[in-house]
């Protein structure tokens, strides 16, 4: 009788599909994954399909991949405070000389004077042009503006510790008599046109806005007595398709942040 126990077990266990004598060696119920039966298996004894008993059978092995975590990304700093002064930030103030009565009225604005920050011996001047240019210590620069009014911006094309020899040589260059008349020439400098050039030289990015002399407005009271004193009296015209550049364009660049102010 033992021995026929053994045959008919030796019988069952041959008769297996690869598949399942390899789910058995892991302990797992061939029945998990099923699969197209092989020619081997047809010739298997017909047996009675075994249903697992969920409270003996150990459960299903499912694979499951583990949740992609997606990192928060981290809050974008806030841009850090601007301090201090730099050498090439661009100056202005409400000049009170004789012609600034019209330069208020042909541009529509109270500031019309504009220098360039230079430092010296660890202390701040103005490179500004007055005929010729000159450096004026900043303190006496803001004195000559209304009520001591400044403002102070930096150009962002511009940077100090690689164009400040530049910019000296520039300012240089541009050191040529003050332009009564307000014409973009190399031969004069008003104030304005020296900080516009001496960036376009140094940067390649002109500061501020270039307009034409008929942008101006030029029907105001001081504008026509300062034309008619400059111009017409020693028998020249307004060229009203001269280029100009005015220190408000410059402030309005949308390329300068504002540093610091007084007004």
């Amino acid at each position: 009788m033992k021995t026929k126990n053994i045959i008919l077990l030796t019988f069952t266990f041959l008769t297996l599909s690869t598949e399942q004598i390899f789910a058995f060696s892991r302990g797992k119920p061939f029945w998990e994954k099923r699969s197209t039966p092989s020619n081997s298996a047809q010739h298997a004894p017909v047996q009675t399909p075994v249903t697992p008993t969920p409270t003996t059978s150990a459960p299903p092995i499912v694979s499951q991949t583990p949740p992609v975590v997606v990192p928060t990304p981290a809050p974008t700093p806030a841009p850090a405070p601007v301090s201090g002064y730099q050498e090439g930030d661009i100056i202005f103030i409400q000049s009170q000389s004789s012609q600034s009565a019209a330069l208020r009225e042909a541009t529509g604005s109270v500031w019309t004077h504009v220098g360039l920050l230079v430092k010296q011996n660890s202390k701040w001047y103005v490179a500004e042009a007055v005929g010729p240019v000159v450096s004026t210590p900043m303190s006496e620069f803001i004195a000559r503006s209304k009520d001591k009014a400044y403002e102070i911006y930096r150009f962002r094309h511009f940077d100090p510790t690689t164009m400040r020899s530049a910019m000296l040589a520039a300012i240089q260059k541009y050191n040529k008599p003050y332009d009564i008349y307000f014409e973009f020439s190399d031969t004069r400098t008003y104030c304005s046109e020296l900080t516009y050039k001496v960036m376009l030289d140094v940067t390649g990015q002109g500061l501020g806005r270039v307009q034409k002399m008929r942008d101006m407005k030029l029907d105001g009271p001081y504008v026509k007595a300062l034309v008619q004193k400059r111009l017409t009296d020693i028998g020249k015209e307004l060229n009203l398709d001269e280029d100009i550049i005015t220190p408000v364009s410059q402030m309005l660049d949308p390329d300068v942040t504002l540093i610091e102010k007084k007004d």
